[in-house]
């Protein structure tokens, strides 16, 4: 069982470094790949960031590819470019893929036009400054794994949000299961509860795997394992 836990493109590393040392003192090898800055990425973002995964995990083989947030729009084209490095997928309060369809489209549109709203030299700002503020601070104490996180966290290109998704979905003989860590991707797990997708539930938040390591740790071996309730 080999992990490699994927940040969101919107966020940085940092946030599976908790996970990361976990399953190291349990045995269990993971890691976690670095997307590239934007500034060393040109358009299509998709591809590009694929590619740089694939490439990180390319010695790992095989591996469950753990994918947060807004990261699952890459995960079809990472199995795409991994060609066979990606046993399973695991989707942590994460977007599902969206073939044929921008990042936009798979957002609200109150947040939707509230970033195209905040957009500044053709990028929206930081994620931390999407929401009210003190939301951060609320889900993640203050403390050095707070500074890291933030000090990770750079403005995003809008024409990343509004490049359209690979028409590319997971394999049909691609094992995939989601854990949800927060309500606000009840909706995603519902999707998967629904195609009888191995599914499991934490009462926590988006960044449960920072302050509940071992808990969200625990879930991912579950759902490896096939226990998942």
């Amino acid at each position: 069982m080999r992990f490699a836990l994927l940040h969101s493109p919107l966020v940085g590393a940092s946030c599976w470094r908790a996970v990361v040392a976990d399953f190291a003192e349990r045995g269990i090898w993971a890691a976690a790949p670095t997307l590239p800055a934007w500034d060393q990425l040109e358009a299509p973002y998709y591809p590009a960031l694929a590619a740089s995964v694939a490439e990180q995990i390319a010695l790992m083989h095989p591996v469950v590819l753990g994918v947060h947030s807004g990261a699952g729009s890459l995960a079809a084209s990472i199995v795409a470019a991994a060609n066979g490095g990606v046993s399973q997928v695991i989707f942590v309060d994460a977007i599902l893929p969206h073939p044929g369809r921008t990042w936009f489209e798979t957002a609200s549109p109150v947040l939707g036009d509230s970033l195209r709203a905040k957009v500044v030299h053709g990028q929206v700002p930081a994620w931390d400054q999407w929401f009210p503020e003190g939301a951060l601070a609320a889900t993640l104490p203050e403390g050095t794994t707070r500074e890291t996180f933030v000090s990770e966290l750079t403005p995003t290109p809008l024409a990343y949000l509004e490049e359209t998704a690979p028409e590319l979905d997971l394999p049909g003989d691609m094992g995939w299961a989601y854990l949800r860590l927060s309500k606000a991707y009840e909706d995603e797990a519902k999707v998967a509860r629904g195609q009888a997708i191995p599914t499991l539930r934490l009462a926590r938040h988006h960044l449960a795997m920072m302050t509940h390591a071992d808990e969200v740790a625990s879930a991912l071996v579950n759902l490896v394992r096939g226990d998942h309730g």
